[in-house]
C-alpha cells in the first residue's frame, strides 16, 4: 500500500469502520495520525489486532513520558 496516494475521506471513514472497537478507540484518541487503510491491511494480511494494539498503546505511552 502506498500510503502517500490520497483516499478520499470516505475511503478512510470506511476502513476505520470496519476495524475492532479498541483499535479505533485507539486510534482516535491517538497523538499520530495512524493510516486506518493501512492497519487493515496488516490485519488483512495476518498481524492480530491486538498486536496491532499494543504497539499503539507503548507508542503512546513513551510518547507521554517525554
Amino acid at each position: 500500500m502506498d500510503i502517500l496516494k490520497s483516499a478520499s475521506p470516505a475511503e478512510t471513514m470506511r476502513a476505520f469502520d470496519v476495524l475492532p472497537q479498541p483499535l479505533r478507540q485507539a486510534i482516535a484518541g491517538a497523538a499520530f495520525a495512524y493510516d486506518p487503510r493501512e492497519i487493515a491491511e496488516r490485519i488483512a494480511k495476518g498481524r492480530r489486532p491486538e498486536t496491532i494494539l499494543r504497539g499503539i498503546a507503548r507508542h503512546e505511552e513513551r510518547r507521554s513520558r517525554a
